[in-house]
């Protein structure tokens, strides 16, 4: 039964895509054609002054606002914050962080001289000796390590 429902869905989308390309499309792309033509020629030109006006009005309400409404209430709230802790404008700024930092005062710069010593500082670690090597593996018997193994090829004297 789950076999003839799949054959008929199947044959259900292919009548679709018949009907879509013998039908729905020749009629699609004159309609989409006309559209283009339509956009190009009435809206584009209608979209423009629209999106300018808009930015003008735009720019126009900042200013408003920030004439308006910010300075005077920036102006209210910083005398208000003057009278009630007492301070003056260059004291409110160096509390709330507005003003420059004070410069630095210039001072010459002085090292102190150091004369290192003329001794030449001796080696506190211990120092291997020439005749151990590390690495030594195997035993005597069975001729294996570091010690019975032949000269490097690349060492200047020559290796075996």
């Amino acid at each position: 039964m789950g076999g003839a429902v799949r054959k008929v869905k199947k044959a259900v989308k292919k009548a679709v895509k018949f009907v879509d390309k013998k039908v729905v499309e020749p009629l699609e792309r004159p309609v989409k054609k006309v559209v283009k033509t339509v956009d190009k020629a009435v809206v584009e030109p209608l979209e423009r002054p629209v999106k300018a006006v808009a930015k003008g009005v735009v720019n126009v309400a900042e200013e408003a606002f920030e004439e308006i409404i910010e300075k005077p209430v920036k102006k209210v709230a910083a005398e208000t914050f003057d009278i009630v802790m007492n301070t003056d404008k260059e004291e409110r700024r160096a509390m709330l962080g507005d003003a420059p930092p004070p410069e630095p005062e210039v001072t010459p710069e002085i090292t102190p001289e150091i004369v290192p010593d003329e001794t030449i500082m001796a080696s506190k670690s211990r120092r291997r000796s020439p005749g151990k090597r590390s690495g030594q593996a195997g035993t005597l018997l069975e001729g294996y390590g570091s010690l019975y193994r032949g000269g490097s090829s690349k060492s200047p004297t020559g290796g075996a």
